[in-house]
């Protein structure tokens, strides 16, 4: 009996998700982010003779960043930093690290065991997950493209140079554009197309989520813009919220959509008009964001994991009881 329960526990205990840290892709997709390696100059450290059992170890750092991936850094100007919270290493001065910064409250710091023009190799990236991917993530270029992003935004460009961002619109493979709206579905000329959606000028903005995110209505008037083969595949696709904001969509874009960039109502009213007349009385009007007062953005509901654990603590109880029940039947006979 107690094997059948112990066995029972350790079953449910394993089936639970466990989440791993998030911090590449922190550093990655936050436009304030920072990652660098930078030269330590000097530094503050704690006494250990007095404070031995002290967590932090490290009180100021200075140092100078020597080659920047991503964020606002000034290649060889020296700062300073207090409690950077590197818990007990305390690094070496004159030599190099990658730092990752993100704000004051998380700072960090990855030793670097090689590095060349193309490729980076950072100690432990074999024993941790969140280092190897941080590795992976550098070497992909994954960092570059996101600083050439953070470096484009306030940036305006035709929408149809942020559909095609390769080939040139009479080269593409497109052999189909249609247009989605609800339950409507409108295929449109090519040209018809490109005509409208190469004087339409969206802005690139800081990514984040929609305005009405959280909300039933957050993806029922979205407009979807699909440019498909011969074969009917996808080439390239984006979405667009009745508030002009633009993303590109994958398969999964009912909840995963954001803000990449954001087109104004009289645009998105150019793009309304290429439905039939009996379409257009029944989509909403657009609206632009209000910018002249702060968005009050709507929480996106969390999972309530606690419930999940209270309900897995009621039926390991419950298979207990039956299993000492049926046991107890059988001891009677």
């Amino acid at each position: 009996m107690k094997k059948f329960l112990g066995l029972l526990i350790l079953l449910l205990t394993l089936s639970m998700t466990v989440f791993a840290g998030s911090i590449p892709e922190d550093l990655l997709g936050n436009e304030n982010a920072k990652l660098y390696i930078g030269r330590v100059d000097g530094r503050t450290t704690l006494d250990e003779a007095t404070l031995p059992y002290e967590e932090n170890k490290v009180l100021y750092i200075d140092i100078t960043p020597t080659y920047k991936y991503k964020g606002d850094v000034e290649i060889g100007v020296s700062q300073t930093y207090t409690n950077p919270n590197f818990g007990s290493f305390i690094p070496e001065k004159g030599k190099e690290y990658l730092f990752g910064y993100i704000d004051e409250n998380n700072f960090y710091i990855y030793e670097i065991k090689s590095r060349d023009e193309n490729s980076i190799k950072l100690v432990n990236s074999d024993k941790y997950d969140m280092t190897k991917r941080l590795e992976d993530y550098i070497n992909e270029g994954a960092f570059a493209r996101a600083e050439e992003e953070r470096q484009s935004l306030g940036k305006q460009i035709s929408l149809i140079e942020y559909l095609y961002e390769k080939p040139t619109f009479s080269s593409s493979a497109v052999e189909k554009v249609t247009l989605r709206y609800q339950d409507y579905l409108h295929e449109i000329g090519i040209d018809d197309f490109r005509k409208v959606a190469e004087n339409i000028m969206i802005t690139n903005v800081k990514n984040g989520i929609l305005y009405e995110e959280g909300t039933p209505d957050a993806y029922k008037t979205n407009l979807y813009i699909e440019l498909l083969d011969d074969n009917n595949q996808l080439i390239y696709y984006c979405a667009v919220t009745r508030f002009g904001e633009v993303d590109r969509y994958s398969l999964f874009m009912s909840r995963l959509m954001g803000i990449d960039c954001e087109m104004k109502p009289e645009d998105l009213l150019k793009l309304y008009s290429l439905f039939p007349a009996d379409v257009q009385k029944n989509i909403k009007a657009p609206e632009g964001l209000p910018t002249d007062t702060p968005l009050e953005l709507p929480a996106i509901p969390k999972k309530n994991y606690a419930g999940y654990l209270t309900g897995g603590i009621i039926l390991i109880f419950a298979i207990a009881f039956l299993v000492g029940f049926t046991l107890r039947r059988k001891n009677k006979k």
